[in-house]
């Protein structure tokens, strides 16, 4: 039991230290922290005056500070002032959004109204996106590794600000090739796909890619490509049979289609030196054949003019499966040629 008696004891001393914490935090005007620390405990029912006190004057201060920032910010006129105002407006959001939850007469005292910062906010990011694509595009196109190095500052920062930023992964990717003394390229699993596929997949021209290229196991950076499905559909034979006539007499006309294709899915896998995946890119790649032809049973003076147009065709030779996966490997290298020049 004299155990029991000491945990009154021990709660007091962890609310003390408590207090004292978000004093000092308070004394050292690291406001976010204070609310982040007795809000949610506001917002369950702590009715204790001092630290409602302190939330509302953490709260107006931070406010304060920030907007007075926004506007000098603003007054410069210079577009590199964008990503802090951005992050400024989503403090201010965030703070309003901590203690939209307090009860109505805390609120009341404690002056809070709800902020109407979306349109702010939308426009601070729109401003700040296109800072950072611009500015990390001018570091990786001036062909140095430092400036390489140094775009993956702003590159992170873009991440921040809008994760799902059309030009992310292409900027991650190029500033990783970039700051790379070889970029390799594999294919996984390429023991199961047939050698021909292989060698064509691999085939590029000379200065056809970017950047120093190599077939290797191991390299500062990896392009890894996933061929996941290979399809060659069966031949495929569609004929339209209808007649025509012409000053008394018929002809039956039939218009042939032979088509067959082939696929090509999977994925363009990119990883930087620590091997970590940079982003991946579905790819589709297809080859397909296809020869119309016109045939007449009857009088062919019977046809009309469009008729005549198309006679003359026959039936060709369907390529075998082979030759198509063939042509639809190398229209997959052009695409990884393409994509690393992005």
């Amino acid at each position: 039991m004299k155990y029991l008696k000491l945990i009154p004891i021990f709660l007091i001393g962890a609310m003390l230290t408590a207090c004292n914490t978000t004093k000092k935090l308070y004394e050292a005007q690291e406001y976010d922290q204070v609310i982040q620390r007795l809000a949610p405990d506001i917002c369950d029912g702590d009715m204790n005056a001092n630290r409602i006190n302190m939330v509302a004057a953490s709260y107006h201060k931070a406010n304060q500070a920030d907007h007075e920032r926004i506007q000098a910010l603003k007054a410069t006129g210079q577009p590199d002032v964008w990503p802090e105002i951005y992050q400024r407006y989503c403090s201010m959001k965030g703070r309003n959004e901590a203690l939209k939850c307090f009860p109505t007469k805390v609120k009341n005292g404690i002056n809070y109204r709800k902020l109407d910062l979306d349109d702010d906010l939308m426009a601070a990011r729109n401003h700040a996106e296109s800072f950072l694509v611009a500015k990390a595009n001018q570091l990786l196109g001036s062909g140095s590794k430092a400036d390489a190095a140094e775009a993956e500052t702003y590159i992170t920062q873009l991440a921040r600000t809008n994760k799902e930023n059309p030009n992310l992964m292409n900027l991650r990717k190029k500033q990783v090739f970039c700051t790379a003394d070889v970029v390799t390229i594999g294919i996984a699993d390429e023991s199961d796909l047939p050698s021909y596929l292989v060698q064509a997949i691999y085939d590029f021209d000379e200065g056809e890619v970017p950047y120093a290229l190599a077939r290797a196991k191991a390299s500062s950076a990896k392009v890894v490509v996933h061929v996941d499905e290979i399809e060659a559909s069966p031949i495929r034979h569609d004929e339209v049979t209808f007649k025509e006539t012409k000053d008394g007499k018929t002809a039956t006309v039939t218009d042939h289609t032979q088509t067959k294709n082939a696929t090509l899915k999977g994925s363009i896998e990119y990883r930087d030196n620590d091997g970590r995946r940079i982003g991946v890119v579905p790819f589709e790649v297809k080859s397909n054949f296809k020869n119309d032809f016109t045939t007449v049973a009857g009088d062919q003076t019977a046809c009309s003019a469009e008729t005549q147009k198309r006679l003359g065709g026959t039936p060709v030779p369907v390529p075998v499966d082979e030759s198509l996966l063939l042509d639809a490997a190398k229209k997959l290298n052009d695409l990884i040629g393409q994509e690393m020049k992005k």
